[in-house]
């Protein structure tokens, strides 16, 4: 018997199992896949990500691929907002070895980890659920999705509404040869022709590879990737294709319901993703960091109702929770923009407005400079006051 029994070895997974086992508890995790982070990733994080985390400096060459000063956003009309910090703003990272991390840290405290284990059936008797996998029947305590945008333990619990979950495809290609102005920024390209609703990423890793992707609405995300790499052949002109991957990312915000009795959801398997990038890492750590702690105090206290797990949602949205809904208002209004428009907000915008308004912090004050403009009073600013 299990106190508690994780689905999916992602940040979110394998973070939530490292706090709780820490403590003492006896957890579980069982991932589908033969080995980590099957599903694309920029890989592009934050230097505040390490920290949630809590990963040893020591270690931190065994996963970061490159130190990243800045980004460069370019509009439409090839206009550049340039986004610096002093210092390492962020890096790109090897997220296979970022996971092995990861659940080695995990594994460390005393959760157990099994790969190519499904799970197959999911039953509640009466205190506790029986888990059917590929080979395994595990009971446990408590439940915790952590599947991702496919999320099995939110479908079959009922957490997840039909049609609730949006998602856009989002495909990757991993590049020698990419010859961008400054390998030590990460860019991103905007504009419906470039892709619709979405953006094309390049993030340089170490040597001269570098990961190139994209995510559109309501349009083909390969031919328009294709299309971008041939009208640049400056960036493009002596690269190959060294892997190429594909899948849904979550972008509509939190599921609305998270926690039932003996269960909860975390990381993308609750929509905890920052809807305006698609950033998912540093938002699911969080996740799995949080619920950890509340479950560990529910488990104590021997009450695993959805009331009392409910503390968890309510300390996620404090900061996270917030963050995701309002970068969600900020999606919902940028993706109405034209191009012409998307050029004038790059005029309008100062690199530390693009950042708060990408990453959900702060929008109130973004939304306070753009009422000055009768064009984007009506178009954003009401949106992200709203």
């Amino acid at each position: 018997m299990y106190d508690a029994l994780v689905v999916g070895a992602g940040p979110a997974g394998l973070m939530y199992s490292r706090v709780l086992a820490a403590k003492g508890f006896k957890v579980a995790v069982v991932e589908k896949n033969e080995q980590l982070a099957v599903k694309p990733c920029g890989e592009g994080i934050s230097a505040r990500v390490l920290k949630t985390a809590e990963i040893e400096k020591s270690d931190y060459n065994r996963f970061i691929s490159h130190v990243i000063k800045g980004a460069v956003i370019v509009a439409p009309n090839g206009k550049e907002v340039i986004v610096k910090e002093e210092g390492e703003m962020g890096y790109v990272i090897d997220k296979k070895n970022f996971l092995r991390v990861m659940g080695e840290y995990s594994a460390s405290t005393g959760a157990e980890i099994y790969m190519k284990e499904p799970v197959k059936e999911l039953t509640f008797q009466k205190d506790h659920w029986l888990v059917k996998t590929r080979t395994m029947e595990l009971e446990a305590k408590l439940l915790v999705g952590a599947d991702g945008y496919l999320s099995f333990v939110s479908r079959t619990l009922g957490l997840e509404k039909p049609g609730e979950r949006k998602v856009i495809p989002a495909i990757q290609y991993v590049m020698p040869n990419v010859d961008v102005h400054d390998p030590d920024m990460t860019y991103f390209f905007l504009g419906n022709d470039v892709a619709p609703k979405g953006y094309v990423w390049i993030f340089p890793k170490d040597g001269r590879l570098a990961n190139v992707g994209i995510g559109v609405q309501g349009a083909a995300p390969k031919a328009y990737l294709d299309k971008f790499i041939k009208m640049h052949p400056e960036i493009f002109k002596k690269v190959d294709i060294l892997e190429f991957r594909g899948a849904a990312v979550t972008i509509g915000g939190m599921l609305s319901e998270i926690v039932t009795d003996h269960a909860i959801l975390i990381g993308e398997a609750a929509g905890q993703v920052i809807p305006l990038t698609g950033g998912g890492i540093h938002t699911s750590i969080a996740g799995g960091k949080i619920a950890a702690e509340v479950t560990a105090k529910a488990l104590e206290e021997g009450n695993l109702s959805k009331q009392r797990l409910s503390e968890y949602k309510d300390k996620y949205n404090e900061y996270w929770g917030k963050r995701i809904k309002d970068s969600l208002k900020g999606l919902h209004a940028i993706e109405k923009l034209s191009d012409d428009e998307l050029n004038q907000l790059a005029e309008i915008l100062s690199p530390e407005d693009v950042v708060n308004l990408a990453n959900g912090e702060n929008v109130a004050s973004v939304a306070v400079k753009l009422l000055k403009h009768p064009l984007f009073s009506i178009k954003l600013a009401r949106a992200l006051l709203s």
